[in-house]
């Protein structure tokens, strides 16, 4: 097989990585990896020989140039294809951030198939698949749970960090153990590479903004048994919002050291840090007191010159890995994160009057806090030979503590806000020296699963597995008394079947499960039952031009039982009140194209229907758009600047949005469908730089990104654009 690339940084730099990366768990010595011979055969022709692992591939998309990546185990711990995983998966690669300038998670879920971004302010974001919101994340495959509410920055952390990141859409709770069954999000750390590479970049933004970023990789000794990472992150920007800056400090660490030839340790600390000023909580009002729309200006917003939000994040790993005579291997991982967040912030409620802009009170008051998680997983994974055939299987065990506190201090002291004369300049509220108000909560978790793949004949492979979870934990806020809570043996079972139809096309389907327990409460302060989703996929994969291009089509089902329901808030007690109802469906399909067309022509694109309803028939989730549709795309132009110049752009449409009643005096606010256009430009100066431009919105549409959020809108970012220069040495 001969691939060709320019003579270019992305050849010679990116070659040994991707042979690095395919590796990676292979470990080092030849009893788990013969890597034939590499010849260059000209400056713009790289020839490989034929590659044989026989540990389990890793999935390391750095250095591949790639849009997609083969190898993923997110689904089901088994370290599959793509193609072989059966329910819908997608992965944005390295390649492409770096292509598109992607450096945040929100800016990565927005390239995601069936993915939207949902903004409840400046500096809170949740995803959503198929209609529900995401609450499943693993970082290198373990689950590491967010703490709702109060996850200011977790979901818009740098991806400086990580080489990629896997998603897989549907019920996912052999991996996850509990949370919606919409999709779950797999960040992949980057690891060190056993190549010496320096990667530097410096970034312009526009509005106002800088960028610098350090990467340096290598072996640390002669023989190169030990290799190390350092990452660092310095990004200082303003907002689209009127008086919005952020800083964002960022610093990642990780070592590998082969002990033996057979045994890996692993071990990595990240550190990011943000301050943000002029921030806002809560969106803007819809409405004048007569019912009319406002149209609110560019860049307006509630922010005061008082308001901020600051944010550490610590994540810290270290994992043994150990590949037995038998070709099995296990895996011990031990995660800690400790996040903590310090905030002034103000909300602003009311409708203004459409003559005199009067009738809005702002209230001011302070948050701070943080979450302690630790994650304890081992995982057993090889092949067995049964009936004349070969097998596949993992086993694994989980445990995981977790705590949370926040205070709040408000003194209740409020001021008038002209929606006309939003300058940010209002006075800074009194705020109590002591807190008036408490969140707290604690869990553990403990959970065993398992999976095999049993290959029944040549083509055709059946998956089956279960993950057995305990889970207990108490929480309280506001004053109310601390509630228990405990659910015991939830069994979640997982099959899916595969079908080679020929060597490019595989069918599949899949039955996969998850429960939520929900640490709601009713009326009565009783906790509502644990939520029970089921998901029902059929589906078609192919690996086209030769593995190049991925693809994908699917067709799904979600059950839920005991979906909670908000009711009231009741002002004085400090909570919400939800009720339990039966009997919800979403129903839909999915199209993805994910590779390359040519060594030229990078694509991915991906199409989502899908329709959310009650037993009643009523729809649900109006909020969240019916249809999505994104595609991007990449192309090296022949013949001109000597091959150097590289053009792209990409696309993301959806459907008209109705948001949903947040109490009974809400108004419906419809955002109708709109699509969103990007380009990207590259020119390669040497081997060594590459100067990357892209816009975002370049036609500065104007529409929101989110309703309804206590009767709130949020807009979403205007034109953006951002020049970058990378190095390598």
């Amino acid at each position: 097989m001969a691939l060709h690339y320019p003579a270019s940084l992305k050849a010679r730099a990116r070659l040994t990585t991707a042979l690095v990366g395919a590796g990676m768990l292979a470990l080092s010595g030849p009893a788990m990896a013969q890597v034939a011979e590499i010849v260059a055969s000209d400056p713009e022709t790289v020839v490989l020989n034929t590659i044989t692992l026989t540990a389990a591939p890793g999935t390391t998309t750095e250095g591949t140039d790639s849009w997609t990546s083969e190898w993923m185990r997110s689904a089901t711990g088994l370290v599959l294809s793509q193609k072989e995983t059966p329910q819908s998966t997608s992965v944005i690669t390295d390649a492409q951030m770096k292509d598109r300038n992607i450096t945040t998670v929100a800016e990565t879920m927005e390239a995601a198939t069936g993915i939207t971004v949902q903004a409840y302010e400046s500096d809170r974001i949740n995803y959503y698949s198929r209609g529900f919101p995401i609450d499943a994340y693993q970082y290198d495959g373990v689950p590491v749970p967010r703490d709702g509410v109060w996850q200011f920055g977790d979901n818009n952390a740098d991806m400086a960090l990580y080489d990629h990141i896997e998603i897989v859409r549907g019920a996912t709770g052999l991996m996850q153990g509990a949370g919606e069954p919409g999709a779950s999000i797999n960040y992949i750390r980057k690891r060190p590479t056993e190549d010496f590479q320096n990667i530097a970049s410096v970034s312009l933004a526009y509005p106002k903004g800088a960028r610098i970023e350090s990467d340096v990789s290598g072996p640390l000794n002669a023989d190169g048994t030990i290799r190390g990472r350092l990452v660092s992150v310095v990004d200082s920007r303003d907002g689209v919002l009127d008086g919005y800056t952020k800083d964002r400090y960022v610093f990642f660490g990780a070592l590998e050291a082969d002990l033996t030839e057979n045994t890996l340790l692993s071990a990595g600390i990240s550190y990011q840090k943000t301050k943000a000023d002029g921030v806002t909580w809560g969106g803007l009002p819809p409405f004048f007191t007569d019912g009319g729309l406002i149209d609110w200006e560019r860049g307006a917003s509630i922010g005061t010159d008082w308001t901020y939000v600051d944010t550490e994040r610590t994540e810290a790993y270290a994992s043994l890995e150990q590949v037995f005579q038998n070709g099995w291997t296990g895996r011990v991982v031990l995660t800690h994160v400790k996040n903590d967040m310090d905030s002034t912030l103000a909300w602003i409620s009311g409708r203004p009057d459409r003559e005199t802009g009067d009738g809005m009170t702002g209230y001011g008051t302070r948050y701070d806090g943080g979450y302690r998680q630790t994650n304890l997983n081992a995982v057993l994974n090889g092949d067995f030979q049964a009936f004349g055939r070969e097998h596949q299987f993992v086993l694994g065990a989980m445990a995981s503590k977790g705590e949370g506190t926040y205070y709040g201090y408000g003194s209740g002291a409020t001021f008038p806000v002209n929606i006309y004369r939003l300058n940010g300049n209002y006075p800074a509220p009194d705020l109590l020296d002591d807190p008036n108000y408490t969140s707290e909560s604690k869990s553990r978790q403990f959970a065993i699963y398992g999976t095999s793949k049993f290959n029944l004949s040549d083509d055709l492979s059946v998956l089956a597995g279960a993950r057995i979870n305990w889970w207990d934990g108490e929480e309280g806020s506001g004053g109310a008394p601390t509630a228990d809570y405990k659910f015991s043996g939830e069994v979640t079972p997982y099959l899916g079947v595969t079908y080679n139809i020929t060597p490019t096309y595989t069918a599949y389907g899949s039955v996969t499960s998850i429960y939520k327990p929900l640490l709601l409460q009713d009326r009565d302060r009783q906790y509502l039952p644990p939520t029970y989703g089921w998901n029902y996929e059929l589906g078609v994969k192919a690996d086209l031009l030769g593995g190049a291009l991925t693809t994908s089509a699917a067709v799904f089902q979600t059950d839920q039982r005991d979906v909670a329901q908000y009711v009231e808030y009741i002002e004085e007690e400090f909570r919400s009140v939800y009720e339990s109802i039966d009997g919800t469906k979403t129903r839909g399909f999915e199209l993805e194209a994910a590779g390359a067309i040519n060594e030229r022509w990078n694509v991915s694109g991906g199409y989502t229907f899908r329709i959310s309803k009650d037993r009643d028939g009523t729809e649900l989730f109006t909020d969240q758009p019916r249809h999505t549709l994104k595609i991007a795309t990449d192309y090296r132009v022949p013949n001109l600047f000597d091959d150097k110049l590289t053009v792209g752009g990409a696309m993301r449409w959806q459907s008209d949005t109705i948001s949903m009643p947040w109490d009974g005096g809400s108004i419906a606010v419809r955002q109708g469908s709109y699509a969103i256009y990007d380009l990207n430009a590259s020119y390669e100066i040497s081997d060594k730089a590459e100067l990357t431009l892209s816009v975002n919105n370049i036609f500065n549409k104007k529409y929101y990104a989110t309703t309804g959020f206590y009767d709130t809108v949020v807009y979403g970012d205007n034109r953006t654009a951002e020049l970058t220069l990378r190095t390598r040495f």
